[in-house]
C-alpha cells in the first residue's frame, strides 16, 4: 500500500469534486508522468509516520502523512482525507523546524533506509511549504 499526498488548488479541488474519476486518473498517471504537487511516499509511509509522529501521538505531525484530522473526502478511495490550508500551513511550519537528519538517524533500519527516509522527509517538508505558500489544501490517501 502506498501513501499519496496531493496539493489541491481550488481549481484542482473543484475538478476532482465535480468528477471523482479524475482522482483515479491522477493516481494511475503517476506511474507514467510526474504530476506537479503529488508526492508518492511509497511503502515507507508507515516508517515515516512513526518517525514523525510516533503513529499519531504528535497531533500536528500526525497529519503530515495520513491527514488524521482532515475531512473525509468523498471518493472511491475510502482513506482519502483533506487538510485545509490553515492546517497545511501549521504542518509546514512544524516540519520546517525539524532537524531532519537527526530524526532520520533514529530509524533502526539500515543506512540506505535512513537515507531514503531523510530524503522523503525533505520532500514532505517541501511539499507542505509550497502548498502553504499558495494556500492550497492537501489530500492524503492510501492506494
Amino acid at each position: 500500500m502506498h501513501a499519496l499526498l496531493i496539493t489541491m488548488s481550488s481549481k484542482r479541488l473543484a475538478l476532482i469534486q465535480e468528477d471523482p474519476d479524475a482522482l483515479a486518473d491522477v493516481v494511475e498517471a503517476r506511474h507514467e508522468t510526474e504530476i506537479p504537487g503529488l508526492l508518492d511516499l511509497g511503502t515507507a509511509w508507515n516508517a515515516l509516520d512513526a518517525l514523525l509522529s510516533e503513529g499519531g501521538k504528535d497531533t500536528i505531525l500526525g497529519d503530515a502523512v495520513l491527514a488524521r484530522s482532515g475531512e473525509p473526502f468523498d471518493t472511491d478511495f475510502k482513506s482519502a482525507r483533506l487538510l485545509a490550508p490553515a492546517r497545511v500551513a501549521e504542518i509546514a511550519k512544524t516540519l520546517g523546524a525539524l532537524k531532519i537528519k537527526a530524526l532520520a538517524a533514529k530509524h533502526e533500519g539500515d543506512p540506505e533506509e535512513r537515507e531514503a527516509l531523510e530524503l522523503l522527509m525533505k520532500q514532505l517538508a517541501a511539499l507542505y511549504t509550497g502548498a502553504a505558500k499558495q494556500q492550497h489544501s492537501i489530500l492524503a490517501l492510501l492506494v
